[in-house]
């Protein structure tokens, strides 16, 4: 899967396949003149992280040399690399990735821009720069923090949010001091103050960030019971990698034409559900689908987002496939749910039926309903039964 790349970029891709995971995750895309772009490219809606690797091994030269030696092969020339990437991002509309297949990117005056080196070989003794490094944000990972950053942080939303934040905690001037501690350090702090850095509403002056925040949040018995909390969430993980498969093999395709789709808006929408969300989503999917004497739940998701969940036989997907449209459709009509995404997954119970299981996917965002469209869709809601929990 990772032919050809270094052994520390092969650790950065599988880390980042498991919280950005598959779909989103380009290992050494390709950019101009047929060169590799950067080591590692995420995009997912208008986000966009560029990942640039470096290991360089610190040698110790007993004064500053050694130190300004590897801060510029390892961090200068990280950034350096994703700087010249996101030009060149700028001046395109797609990338190919290293096995051929063409990324679209989001409209250029849409996206967002995250910026990450992950500086390795400075065994600890090196105080890692990070902020702007002269052209943008950058931020900067060592080998203890990275696996820290992205097992912590291992949705799309929430490491770009927590990425944010400590740019508004540097932009805003606040004064940061590390006590002997680094970024795993600052991410303990973050996720334990609520995923944010603002404390009791406000944002500090000055933060001394202590070498053992980490160490003693991991070990702690909350850590643990959080944990606990968001081990479900993984089924939501493994829903979204299945629908991929599908995707990437040709095999989803559009119920009105037949033909196949590459259209990955569903997949998108579930993918930017941070981890605590995804663990309440999957509670509610599990419990309905254990329950089985419902036709239809609705749940809320992060952002507002609306996820319908619907039960309905293999045996007739065409059918199944215009009823999870038309409960999807009904909701966009409500006055309360107005310029909500809403998205529908319909699928067999847990029993399966009598030619396997399927799945079918909608999406809807801010339709353009005519009233009689809007009256028509609401008029099937009692023929629908439909039955909504928020």
């Amino acid at each position: 899967m990772y032919h050809g790349l270094t052994e520390s970029e092969k650790l950065v891709n599988m880390l980042s396949e498991k919280a950005f995971l598959k779909l989103w995750t380009h290992p050494n895309p390709i950019g101009k003149k047929s060169k590799e772009l950067c080591d590692c490219l995420i995009v997912c809606e208008n986000n966009i992280i560029i990942i640039s690797v470096k290991e360089i091994e610190y040698k110790d030269t007993g004064d500053t040399t050694g130190y300004e030696r590897w801060t510029k092969h390892a961090i200068e020339k990280s950034a350096i690399q994703i700087w010249g990437a996101e030009r060149w991002l700028n001046t395109v509309d797609t990338v190919t990735r290293h096995d051929g297949r063409v990324i679209s990117l989001p409209p250029k005056n849409e996206r967002k821009y995250y910026r990450l080196s992950v500086s390795l070989g400075s065994k600890g003794q090196v105080p890692i720069q990070w902020g702007d490094l002269g052209h943008g944000f950058v931020h900067v990972c060592d080998e203890k923090s990275v696996k820290i950053l992205f097992n912590a942080l291992d949705t799309i939303t929430d490491f770009i949010e927590y990425l944010e934040a400590s740019e508004k905690l540097v932009n805003d001037k606040t004064a940061l001091l590390f006590d002997g501690g680094g970024i795993e350090d600052l991410v303990a702090l973050y996720i334990q103050n609520g995923y944010t850095f603002n404390m009791s509403g406000q944002q500090p002056n000055m933060m001394i960030i202590d070498d053992t925040l980490w160490d003693g949040w991991s070990n702690s018995s909350k850590y643990e019971v959080m944990l606990k909390d968001l081990a479900t969430s993984y089924i939501w993980d493994t829903y979204i990698e299945y629908y991929t498969k599908d995707l990437l093999t040709d095999g989803m395709f559009h119920i009105d034409n037949k033909e196949t789709t590459d259209n990955d808006l569903v997949l998108a929408s579930m993918a930017l559900q941070p981890r605590r969300y995804r663990a309440s989503l999957s509670d509610a999917l599990m419990g309905f689908l254990q329950k089985g004497n419902i036709k239809c739940r609705v749940c809320e998701g992060y952002n507002g987002m609306l996820f319908v969940f619907m039960l309905g036989s293999s045996m007739d997907r065409e059918f199944r496939a215009h009823e999870l449209f038309l409960r999807c459709a009904i909701l966009s009509c409500k006055a309360e749910f107005k310029n909500k995404k809403i998205i529908g997954i319909a699928r067999d119970g847990l029993e399966g039926s009598s030619v396997g299981y399927s799945s079918d996917l909608v999406y809807i965002e801010n339709p353009n309903w005519t009233e009689d469209e809007k009256n028509k869709f609401l008029s099937l809601q009692k023929e629908l039964g439909y039955f909504s929990s928020l």
